[in-house]
């Protein structure tokens, strides 16, 4: 059996507003990309036996926004190719020969060399892929096993996925969300994404916060930030919608404001049985939620507040809270995995199961939520889809918070 090698292939992005004849009729996009993504990937199926190959079906895996699913392409006569994603979104194009084998690395006769150019129906405006196809084992009926490695470039209407951060600032990033390097620090304790999902930041302990990617620093140099008080440490930041500013949030409960955010109050004043362990903006970023760790909600500005847990027992500390999209309640999450949902619809907890770590935080995604435990582990309870997790790997260091696209 014949193992295909990485291609290592010169890309090309095909414009999202490029249109081509397939054997189908012409193929268009609506929109241009706004950014790009190159990813790697590969799959098996079944091909047709002949001289070239007529037709190439089956699974594929793929790092990157274009995420699992299946493929379809050819057919006696045909040059359309098909590759659908594990949620229905669909890319149709066309597929033929490389322009040259070396496209693949290789010109070993035993793997086809192909490029397809395709159109995207949602988040994915276009792509290039080129295809690198080793014949395996022949199959009754004239045909054979097949397995493939790609590589290419995805044109991106909008980036999708979710990233995680580590204790020392390690960062891993998942579906749409592009790498980016880590700022080494000791005693990181929150990461968010900005809104086009090609930066954010990184806040610590001490209130250090580090951009990466495209994300702004914001530090007004007409006020000094208020110093933290022994044992008071800060526990999260939440950025603005206009990703022009956000708020730094400490375990008293003390929200500090940056660039545009704007100060709903706080708990600066309040005794708490349990310190502020999560926070977060409401949706339209005109109020924040607070949760402590005995599950008490402290809503400010516009945020609503729909209950709480404080005066329950709980199996579990509560290590976060996400509000619904339509900013009419929320979910809390204990590190055990249980959820608690108020004016918001329960879609589903790890309470009941035996986790390897516990959960650390809890993230808006796709309309509901996902949990991220210690040890990278993800848990999606949305109708968004699932790009991996770091459960099956060993992490350098504890994973302390996560973000999403929303």
């Amino acid at each position: 059996m014949k193992r295909a090698r990485i291609l290592l292939a010169s890309l090309t992005l095909i414009s999202a507003s490029m249109t081509w004849s397939a054997a189908a009729g012409a193929v268009s996009s609506p929109k241009v990309a706004a950014s790009t993504q190159t990813f790697t990937g590969g799959g098996t199926g079944v091909s047709g036996l002949a001289a070239r190959w007529l037709y190439w079906a089956g699974r594929y895996t793929s790092s990157g926004q274009l995420g699992s699913g299946s493929y379809d392409v050819g057919g006696i006569g045909s040059t359309v190719a098909k590759f659908t994603r594990s949620d229905g979104m669909t890319m149709t194009g066309t597929f033929g020969d490389a322009p040259s084998p070396n496209d693949c690395g290789t010109v070993d006769p035993a793997i086809e060399c192909a490029h397809a150019d395709l159109v995207g129906t949602a988040d994915i405006a276009s792509a290039h892929l080129v295809l690198s196809i080793a014949k395996q084992e022949v199959l009754d009926g004239g045909t054979f096993k097949s397995a493939f490695l790609m590589r290419g470039t995805l044109g991106l209407r909008r980036r999708i996925g979710y990233a995680m951060v580590d204790a020392n600032g390690s960062t891993y990033m998942f579906g749409g969300i592009d790498p980016q390097p880590s700022v080494n620090t000791p005693d990181a304790v929150d990461l968010e994404l900005n809104r086009t999902g090609d930066g954010g930041w990184i806040a610590t302990r001490a209130g250090a916060v580090y951009t990466i990617g495209n994300a702004r620093a914001f530090n007004d140099p007409n006020r000094a930030s208020p110093a933290l008080a022994t044992g008071e440490r800060v526990t999260s930041l939440s950025p603005t919608p206009t990703d022009q500013g956000y708020w730094l949030f400490t375990s008293r409960g003390r929200a500090l404001p940056f660039g545009d955010a704007v100060f709903h109050g706080d708990l600066h004043a309040s005794t708490l049985n349990g310190e502020i362990v999560g926070s977060i903006a409401s949706p339209t970023g005109k109020g924040y939620y607070m949760v402590g760790s005995d599950g008490g909600v402290f809503a400010f500005g516009d945020a609503k507040f729909r209950g709480s847990m404080g005066n329950a027992r709980l199996n579990r500390p509560v290590v976060g809270l996400v509000p619904t999209a339509d900013n009419t309640g929320y979910w809390l999450v204990a590190s055990d995995g249980g959820v608690f949902s108020f004016h918001a619809p329960f879609r589903g907890s790890m309470g009941a199961v035996a986790l390897n770590r516990p959960i650390v935080t809890m993230v808006p995604y796709a309309g509901a939520y996902l949990m991220v435990a210690s040890d990278g582990g993800v848990f999606n309870f949305s109708n968004g889809l699932f790009f991996g997790s770091e459960g099956g790997t060993r992490v350098p260091a504890p994973i302390v918070n996560a973000a999403s696209t929303h």
